[in-house]
């Protein structure tokens, strides 16, 4: 039941979170209470009408039955995932465990890394599981000369899987796989994975509202800061300045940003491939980010929409690209603008509505009760609250 750990891990993460003990979700449930600490264990694997239930009530939008749902992909074979010719044959045979197939290994999560650009997290997910348990399992067998490069790709595909599971608001199991990529990196003297797997985790805490430990993974992401690539330098020193924004320290912040900023203006022939979307633009819209999370609302208005225009239109499509049109909505509604804040959140919501597994939807539901309590008579304001009426009901339906 080793998998199951990860369900358990999120299961006590949001039962906690609504500050219920395991009697009282129990009783909510009317349900077994020594089962569902079996379950939180990851002892036991529970039934899908329980983890429905549950989704409903710790109000996890649906984030316990995608952890359920891909588990049981993997643990059932029921898609296979394409293997290599030659990864079949390592999985076989040690001797055909070599750079070749590291190479193959790097080149599929290149382009899995941009598939997830265009489908979303949830779709990826059972894909990035199994090749990263693959990746891992070659990892432990290979030797010699190949064991760094195929070590190495396993560290990167334990990422990225992170970086899926985060998406996806599951919090436990994206923390398991970097710990496994920052594992793998130290042991490949991969610097730049290190700092990577370092500064996801606190994206990890600060999703999950913990702003300290944020800080401290951003700024121990940067402790080998001349053997970096800039690029990755700046991820952790953007993402403190954001921690910073947070605490209210607005000189710090502009500091950190301002450096962030310097770093990815240097240029990086070397970039690692995990951070082929760090641009001028990107960096703006973190800018923008920190901005509002600071309430710096005219500021943050300025530096979302000029990040926004000037990013990769290839990427901006995706679901966490989109992700800053709905702060850029937030920002609007900060600035007294309803109408421009409606339609940014309402072009959100629709990228929301068509990416699998997606939390924009219940971000935008959020924004929209902020500003139907402030405009409760705008026009905008009520044809959003429409729009996300009729979202409701087709997922009801569904």
């Amino acid at each position: 039941m080793e998998d199951w750990k990860a369900f358990g891990a999120e299961l006590r993460r949001l039962r906690l979170q609504a500050r219920l003990s395991v009697r009282e979700l129990a009783r909510v449930l009317r349900y077994d209470a020594s089962a569902l600490s079996r379950f939180e264990n990851g002892r036991r694997k529970p039934p899908p009408d329980i983890v429905q239930k549950l989704d409903r009530v710790l109000d996890s939008d649906g984030v316990l039955t995608s952890i359920y749902d891909n588990l049981i992909i993997v643990a059932t074979d029921a898609a296979p995932s394409p293997l290599l010719a030659h990864e079949s044959a390592a999985s076989a045979e040690r001797r055909y465990i070599d750079r070749t197939l590291a190479k193959d290994l790097g080149e599929l999560l290149s382009e899995t890394r941009r598939l997830e650009d265009q489908v979303g997290s949830k779709l990826v997910l059972p894909l990035g599981v199994r090749q990263t348990q693959m990746a891992s399992a070659l990892a432990v067998e290979a030797r010699r000369s190949a064991r760094v490069d195929m070590v190495d790709v396993a560290a990167g595909w334990q990422q990225f899987t992170g970086w899926l599971h985060a998406s996806l608001g599951q919090h436990a199991a994206a923390v398991q796989h970097y710990r496994i990529a920052l594992e793998l990196a130290t042991e490949s003297g991969n610097r730049d994975m290190i700092s990577t797997a370092l500064s996801m985790r606190g994206h990890v805490a600060w999703m999950a509202g913990e702003v300290g430990p944020m800080i401290g993974l951003s700024r121990a992401a940067q402790r080998d800061g001349d053997a970096l690539s800039p690029t990755v330098l700046a991820l952790a020193v953007q993402q403190e300045g954001r921690g910073l924004a947070i605490e209210g320290d607005l000189n710090e912040l502009e500091a950190k940003l301002e450096q962030a900023a310097e770093l990815v203006a240097q240029g990086d022939s070397d970039k690692p491939d995990a951070q082929y979307f760090y641009s001028d633009a990107f960096i703006e819209m973190q800018r923008g980010l920190a901005y509002r999370l600071a309430r710096q609302w005219d500021k943050a208005v300025v530096s979302l929409s000029r990040g926004l225009a000037g990013f990769d239109s290839d990427l901006l499509t995706s679901e966490w690209a989109t992700w800053y049109t709905a702060e850029l909505a937030c920002a609007l509604a900060g600035v007294g603008e309803p109408e421009a804040a409606s339609q940014r959140a309402s072009d959100a919501l629709r990228v929301g509505v068509a990416t699998p597994g997606s939390r924009l939807t219940k971000f935008i539901r959020v924004l929209h009760h902020e500003m139907s309590a402030k405009w409760p008579t705008n026009d905008a304001v009520a044809a959003l609250g429409e729009e996300l009426r009729q979202t409701r009901s087709k997922q009801t339906r569904a």
